[in-house]
């Protein structure tokens, strides 16, 4: 799987070369705060000079800086239901090289001189075919935070904000995780409680990340468009045996 990650190193290597160099991490849920840790070890890792802009509001540096790099972060904000990866790329681009890393593209975007990378090889792909893919930055982390033991019965990580598919019964134990921290979140909490069960039951992507990389049995669910199924084809039926996706919905 790592071997995925060696466009977006030869690409950065690259770019990066052009002035100052600044990461922007894509602003969300504690999800997100996965691909953020794995891009920062990545970032390190291959050895590039940067600066982290994390501000709530991260417009306001905007005036104060101009040339370079912007390396913005993946995710899921290239859709209908959440929008304001595009509306950032398209300012930050007056100013900046842009490069925006692995994400889910619901649609087509069209953004002068802004080097893409998708993390699925289905719809995303062929919404943006100027993407190259790549995995989900989230699984950079790798073996980081694998523990001993395999925890203990049925964890259930189930979306309750508009993302939902609706159609899933959500049970009374459930811990809908992700909206509990944000993408500058330590991100050791979060493992910590998926690494508690054997079994993992989610519609939330990072959660059935997370789950992989700990070694677990995940049964991941569609959300309220392909994004689970786009990653789950992409990242994990070929490189976890442990992962189950499912199209109908009955636990």
């Amino acid at each position: 799987m790592d071997d995925s990650f060696t466009a977006i190193e030869e690409t950065l290597k690259e770019v990066c070369r052009r002035g100052p160099v600044y990461y922007f991490p894509n602003r969300g849920n504690w999800g997100d705060a996965l691909i953020r840790h794995g891009t920062l070890k990545f970032l390190r890792d291959i050895n590039v000079d940067y600066k982290e802009v994390t501000p709530r509001r991260r417009d306001w540096l905007l005036p104060i800086m101009n040339g370079g790099t912007v390396i913005y972060g993946g995710g899921g904000a290239w859709c209908k239901l959440w929008k304001q990866s595009p509306r950032y790329v398209k300012r930050i681009r007056r100013r900046f090289n842009v490069v925006v890393l692995p994400s889910t593209y619901e649609q087509t975007y069209s953004i002068p001189d802004t080097i893409f990378f998708c993390r699925d090889i289905c719809e995303s792909r062929q919404n943006m075919p100027v993407a190259t893919f790549c995995h989900d930055m989230a699984y950079y982390i790798g073996n980081e935070f694998v523990a001993k033991g395999i925890g203990t019965g049925k964890g259930y990580f189930f979306r309750t904000d508009k993302e939902s598919s609706k159609q899933i019964r959500i049970p009374r134990n459930n811990n809908d995780i992700s909206p509990t921290g944000d993408h500058l979140s330590n991100v050791i909490p979060f493992f910590e409680e998926v690494n508690r069960f054997e079994v993992i039951y989610t519609d939330r992507l990072h959660v059935s990340i997370a789950g992989c990389l700990l070694n677990k049995e995940v049964h991941l669910y569609s959300g309220s468009y392909f994004k689970n199924r786009a990653v789950y084809m992409s990242s994990m039926k070929t490189y976890f045996d442990n992962v189950h996706f499912h199209e109908s919905f009955a636990l």
